[in-house]
Order: structure tokens, then sequence, then C-alpha cells
């Protein structure tokens, strides 16, 4: 069956000019891959997102900072002047060693928060090559309509000389030419319009792909990625698709906020030290200067007892979120189920319609012969020729438009499956490697880039 379906829709390619240059789908979605804006701004949002792994990480790490003062303290009595200007220097170091567990949670939360934003990413990539496929495919279908309509407009055209001709001559009447004529100027008219549909066409490629389309390509290759069954497509969606995945990792993020705010009611440690000079000027020549040179450091323990309400409001807001996240998942799977169904049936739909069009074609192209011999032998009017043609030629758009739609819908169903991206579909190009991305950030200590 999928031979033959191959065969029968690699046929439409002939209406589209041949060419050793021509562009394939895969190398426009590489293309895509490359370029697009949209998925560039993902990937750098991403990026923003590792960070939060290293900010939830500095709560394992100190807190180092030298601190300078300078005071000057003018003070009068009857012994005179006795003024006093002090400056100081301290370096001072704080290292947690406990804080309710908040910062180990947080740092998980984080890494979930990540992993469900590189999910997100492949979404985005899924969404962006869906996009592209359709500008794509939008442009090999007005392609083909545009010379569907100006192979129409010639024969209409021929037709409208023959007519007069033969008017000329006294074998058809006036309404004939009127008819014919009217039919050509239709055909004139859908020619212009199919062709400002594909400049339309043009645009929104260049918007998405970022080059000028060029011999373009039927994908019959599509049909090679696609499942044998319903089934095999659904367990694989359930399996693969991103938007579980990421509503998944969403679910667990929440989770760990929960406990990371929790840590708010358990005790707090830390260890701190501080060194500090501090040099005294005395105005009172008595007194003198003086130098002072301090050192100490200790634990710190502080046992929260009530904060206003605030941790505890937090911890309600987190497990309602948490909540939330849970019934996200549900909403999802469910969704993607939707998707699948949807998706399989409209290709299930589209193939069939192809094949009843290709039988329409082949029927509409034999009356289209029978008519005008029975008109070359008066058992038919002018007006029954231009009327096969016209049925001809809506065959064909049709047909033309029934392969954009499956093609479409296949890569619906490729996205439903999670399998619209550039590794499953084997794009020449490099990969974006989110995950070796995030493990070279989130151990940053000191790095500005």
């Amino acid at each position: 069956m999928k031979q033959q379906l191959l065969i029968g829709i690699a046929s439409i390619g002939m209406l589209i000019s041949a060419s050793a240059q021509a562009q394939n789908i895969f190398e426009a979605l590489g293309e895509t891959y490359n370029t697009n804006p949209t998925l560039q701004a993902e990937r750098a949002y991403l990026r923003s997102i590792d960070e939060n792994v290293a900010i939830a990480k500095s709560g394992y790490r100190p807190n180092i900072a030298l601190v300078g003062s300078y005071r000057d303290i003018d003070n009068e009595d009857d012994n005179g002047d006795n003024g006093v200007k002090n400056k100081t220097m301290a370096a001072k170091f704080s290292q947690p060693l406990f804080n309710g567990f908040s910062t180990v949670n947080s740092v998980k939360s984080a890494d979930q928060a990540v992993r469900a934003a590189q999910n997100n990413l492949y979404n985005v990539e899924q969404n962006v090559f869906l996009e592209a496929s359709t500008a794509y495919l939008n442009y090999v279908r007005d392609s083909a309509i545009v010379e569907l309509q100006k192979n129409n407009e010639k024969l209409l055209k021929k037709r409208l000389d023959e007519t007069q001709q033969r008017f000329n001559v006294g074998e058809v009447t006036r309404t004939d030419v009127s008819q014919a004529k009217a039919r050509y100027s239709q055909a004139m008219s859908d020619r212009i319009a199919s062709e400002g549909a594909l400049e339309a066409s043009k645009a929104v490629y260049i918007k998405i792909i970022g080059s000028v389309p060029q011999n373009l390509d039927e994908p019959t290759a599509i049909i090679d990625f696609l499942p044998k069954s319903y089934d095999s497509a659904l367990t694989l969606a359930l399996k693969n698709n991103y938007s579980i995945r990421q509503a998944k990792h969403l679910y667990n993020a929440k989770g760990y906020e929960v406990y990371a705010n929790t840590g708010a009611l358990l005790p707090q440690l830390s260890f701190d030290a501080s060194a500090s000079k501090v040099k005294s000027e005395n105005d009172n020549k008595l007194i003198g200067d003086n130098t002072t040179d301090n050192v100490e450091w200790g634990l710190n323990l502080s046992i929260p007892l009530y904060n206003s309400g605030e941790s505890r409001a937090r911890i309600r807001q987190s497990k309602h979120q948490k909540w939330q996240a849970q019934e996200i998942i549900q909403e999802t799977e469910r969704y993607v189920r939707a998707s699948v169904s949807s998706a399989w049936e409209y290709l299930k739909a589209n193939e069939s319609k192809i094949r009843a069009i290709k039988d329409q074609v082949r029927a509409n192209e034999i009356a289209l012969d029978g008519v005008q011999k029975e008109e070359a032998l008066g058992n038919r009017t002018i007006l029954d020729v231009l009327d096969a043609y016209q049925e001809l030629l809506n065959s064909n758009v049709n047909e033309v438009t029934a392969r954009r739609d499956y093609y479409v819908s296949a890569m619906q169903l490729l996205l439903s499956m999670g399998k619209l991206t550039a590794k499953d579909l084997k794009l020449g190009v490099d990969l974006y490697d989110a995950k070796k991305i995030y493990k070279e950030t989130k151990d940053k200590w000191l790095a500005l880039e």
C-alpha cells in the first residue's frame, strides 16, 4: 500500500519543472534549523533557564566581601578639641552550613525546570518545522496550480481562436464565440489570482525558512517516517511527546519547590568569620592615635518561630502549584491522544481522497476527449467542451490540494509523536546540544560568559 501511494503521489511532481538543483524538504528544514529567529530566541531563553541551577547552587557557597569605612567625628569640650577620624578595613566570610535542605531542593527544582525547558525547546523546534513544512507544501501546491492555470489559459486561448475562425466561416454563432471568450477571460483571471497566491506563499516561505524557494520537490520521502498503524503512533506519542515530558518535569520541579519552601521553617546554621583593622586618629594629642586589629569567628544558629505567616503561605502556594502541574499532565496526555487520532484520521482520509481524485482526473480526461470528438460531429456544443475543460482543471487542482493536505497531516502526526525534530528526520545539520551547554553552565563559579 505504501509503495502504491508513493508511485501515485510522485506523478503530480511532473507539473513542476525538474532540476538537478531542486531543493527537497529536508534541506529546507535544515536551513530553518540553522537560521530561524524563533528557534534562535528559544535557545537563548533556554540558556537563561540553565543559569537558575547555578543561582540555586549559590546556596552551597560562601559569601566573601571586603568592607571599608571612614568616619570623621568632631567633638569639642572644656578640654579642647577631641575629634576622631576612624578608618576601618575588614574582610568578611560567611558559609551556610544548614538551611533546612532548602538549597538541596532548590537545586533539584531548578534542574527539573531546565529539563522541562529543554523539552519545550524540542516543542518549539517541531512547531517551527511544521510551519516551515506547511510553507514548503503551500509553495509546491501553488506552483503546481499556477502551471495548471497557465496550461488551461493556453488551451482556452487556442479554443477561442478556433471558435473565432469557425465563426468567420459561419460554422458557429456569436454566442459560441462569447462563451469561449468568457471562459478564456475567466482562465486569465484565475491564472493571475493563482500567481498572487504563489507570491504570498513565497513571502511566508522566506519569512520562516529564510531563503527564496526554487524548484521545490514534492516530499515523498516523508512517507518512510510514518508509523504503520494508529496503535503504534499512539504508543510512540505517549512515550516521546515533548509536551508530556515537559509537563512531568514541571510537576517534579513543583514538588521540590514545596520541600524548598518548607526548609524556611527549619533551623538555619552558618559559619561566619571576619578580620578587621581600625585606625583611629585623635585630635587630642594626649590620647594619640590608635590601631586595632580584630579577628573573630563563630557559628550562628537561627531557629524560626514565626515570620508573619509568609513561609507558611509560600508552602501552601507551592502545594497548589504542584496540584496544578499534576492536572496539566492529565490535560496534556488527553490533548496528545486527540492530536494523534485527529492527525491519523486526516492522513487516512486524504490518502483515500487522493486515490478517488486520481480516478476523477482520469475520467475527466476521457470525458474531455469524448466531448471534443462529439462536438466535432455536431453532437455536442462548444459550451459542453468548455465545461469539460473546467471539470478537468478542477479535478487537477483538487488533486494538488489533496496532496498538500496529505503531507501536512503527516507532519502533524509526526509532531504529535515527537518525531518532527532535526535528529529524528536525520537532517544534515550540527545539532544544538542543550544538555552539553547545561552541564557546562550549572557549575560555573566566576565566569561572566
